[in-house]
């Protein structure tokens, strides 16, 4: 699937975020921080998050840079303010924000950038529809979240910006303010268990997948005492979510399918038996047999 991406691109030294929202800049404006590599809270509300904000949530008539600069943060590792949408044609989006000005003569002009956005898909859970990054938004234009791009004024936006830094849902679209993250409280039963034993219980929790370059994302995992596993596989390339599911055998080893939009793709991996925050393996794809890397993803020191 090809993600679509805007043109209207962030050129060096043209902007810099604010969170005061009568902040005037001058001279040269620096650059928005880029996010961290690899996938963060901002990933992991995926649609059925985002669906609860919607139902859950009030949706408000216009976002000015003084409502975004109140909202929390979704976690210490995103560093703008979250808004949720329900685009015109029903799917969810989410977008990280920034208000700020581009330099211009005679003034500076307002503008937002959509630092990060992702819509996905109301007839397929969690495939993602359109995703992007550094979005430039001046007053007067909109931006249809469906495509994921800058679109000119009555032809299908979800959003407009106006020269009063408010951001404004369009015609059926609905717009939240996301204040914190929607997710539940990390589960300590995802930390590994102290000693050189592997339990099932050592596999769960949130795993970096690489396997050979080709597929990165992250997985979900959680691990009954039966050793029979459920999760998620999130494309860090598509920020599409798909099902996975497996079993663990002699004790460290982990078998398990990734349900992909086309078809099925088998993993065989092992939990290293000393500090239980890696696994390495291998995965066939279309008759192909190819190497796997994953690193628990965790806030915690390894258990010695």
């Amino acid at each position: 699937m090809t993600i679509p991406h805007s043109p209207f691109r962030i050129p060096h030294s043209a902007f810099a975020t604010c969170r005061a929202p009568a902040l005037v800049l001058t001279a040269a404006l620096l650059v928005a921080a880029a996010p961290a590599l690899g996938l963060d809270t901002f990933d992991r509300h995926t649609a059925y998050w985002l669906d609860q904000v919607t139902k859950k949530g009030t949706a408000v008539a216009e976002m000015s840079s003084r409502q975004a600069a109140e909202l929390k943060f979704l976690g210490p590792d995103v560093s703008a303010p979250c808004v949720v949408v329900r685009t015109g044609d029903g799917n969810v989006a989410k977008a990280l924000v920034s208000f700020g000005f581009r330099k211009s003569d005679p003034k500076p002009v307002p503008v937002v950038v959509i630092e990060r956005f992702v819509t996905y898909d109301r007839d397929r859970p969690n495939i993602a529809l359109a995703a992007g990054k550094n979005v430039m938004l001046f007053p007067g234009f909109q931006f249809d979240l469906d495509i994921g791009q800058v679109v000119p004024d009555k032809l299908g936006g979800d959003l407009s910006f106006n020269d009063q830094r408010r951001l404004l849902p369009l015609g059926e679209a609905k717009l939240f303010g996301l204040s914190g993250s929607a997710l539940p409280a990390a589960d300590e039963a995802s930390e590994p268990s102290a000693g050189p034993g592997v339990l099932p219980r050592d596999f769960a929790g949130t795993w970096i997948v690489d396997a050979d370059g080709r597929l990165k994302g992250k997985w979900t995992l959680a691990v009954d005492d039966e050793g029979n596993v459920d999760g998620q596989h999130l494309s860090d390339e598509t920020q599409s979510t798909f099902t996975l599911s497996g079993k663990i055998t002699e004790g460290n080893r982990l078998q398990c399918e990734v349900q992909f939009a086309n078809a099925a793709q088998a993993f065989d991996l092992y939990l290293w038996t000393g500090h239980k925050t890696h696994m390495a393996g291998t995965t066939l794809q279309q008759d192909r047999k190819l190497g796997v890397f994953a690193v628990r993803e965790s806030k915690k020191k390894p258990a010695p």
